[in-house]
């Protein structure tokens, strides 16, 4: 009994070591909350009605830049990248992602606006969390100081 107990412990510790060693190939270097943007300049004015695809949510929008590092022997396609946040008014978690369907190598930097209507109902982001997940794999994680959850 003991022996089979010692090697199920023994691939026990092979797993976390494997996992962990996996965890630390990927790196997020710095998240970066850029200036608010302002679209709206972009914007056509000489027509009273815009098109439907310039709706006001992607006029303005707090931005995020996170950026992140994939091993030297690169990730193959299905990485995601996931940018959780708080607003300072509202309880919700709410969650943008970027997935790569392709193999990704060496730094990135992937960017994710807040619509406008979060941050006009809820205020602006008082938490954020940002993971690099495969498979269902978490390959990186960093969280603001004060994330709770």
């Amino acid at each position: 009994m003991n022996k089979f107990f010692s090697i199920g412990l023994g691939l026990l510790v092979l797993l976390a070591a494997a996992t962990a060693q996996e965890t630390s190939l990927v790196t997020i270097t710095k998240v970066i909350k850029e200036v608010a943007v302002d679209r709206s300049k972009d914007l056509p004015q000489s027509s009273a009605k815009l098109p439907k695809f310039f709706d006001d949510d992607a006029r303005r929008g707090e931005t995020y830049a996170i950026y992140w590092a994939a091993p030297g022997s690169g990730l193959p396609a299905g990485v995601t990248v996931l940018f959780e946040y708080v607003l300072e008014n509202a309880p919700d978690v709410y969650a943008l992602h970027i997935q790569y369907d392709f193999k990704t190598e060496g730094p990135r930097k992937a960017l994710f606006t807040i619509p406008e209507k979060h941050y006009r109902d809820g205020g602006n982001v008082k938490a954020w969390r940002v993971r690099i997940v495969l498979a269902g794999k978490l390959l990186a994680e960093q969280t603001a100081p004060n994330w709770k959850r």
